[in-house]
């Protein structure tokens, strides 16, 4: 009997970023976030999507014109690593771990270093937002957060969690 668990803690905590983000009604990028303590217990979860009490089904909240802060998603849309840090079960968050399936913008690095989260752990980084990418790389360097893409750390944990992404979008 090979007494085994079948995944290791980044593919758990990641998978469930993962599937959190299944739960986004963002059709331009569905994203997600896991915290975990210590001692790997799950201490919040979260994905991108609109405040309580504002309607999705209203357009308005999902209009492109970055241009116009009125008519950006952007100005309405709760990241997913904020909504874990809110939708918390237990605090504090000191010395945690956040999982996310996307590299946290500057917001929500501020909100991660505020929370006392001292690991970030990615699957993806938008490349084409360098400038925000390289603020974000910056408050957490300067407040002692450590950043890792999870292919460059746990790389059987990454290649299990694009597997269960594929499954998740039905691409299996």
């Amino acid at each position: 009997m090979d007494n085994k668990p079948l995944i290791d803690w980044h593919s758990m905590f990641m998978g469930v970023a993962l599937l959190a983000a299944a739960r986004s009604k963002d059709a331009k990028k569905r994203n997600g976030a896991c915290i975990a303590s210590r001692d790997n217990k799950i201490l919040g979860v979260g994905y991108n999507g609109l405040p309580r009490g504002c309607d999705d089904a209203d357009p308005a909240y999902w209009a492109d014109d970055d241009s116009d802060p009125l008519n950006s998603r952007h100005s309405y849309i709760v990241h997913a690593e904020v909504n874990a840090i809110l939708n918390c079960v237990v605090l504090p968050l000191t010395d945690g771990t956040i999982y996310a399936t996307q590299f946290p913008c500057p917001r929500c690095t501020q909100s991660i270093i505020q929370a006392g989260i001292r690991r970030v752990f990615f699957l993806e980084k938008k490349d084409h937002h360098q400038a925000a990418n390289s603020a974000s790389a910056k408050m957490m360097a300067d407040a002692g957060v450590e950043a890792h893409q999870l292919s460059e750390t746990a790389a059987a944990a990454a290649q299990w969690c694009e597997e269960l992404a594929d499954f998740i979008q039905g691409k299996h």
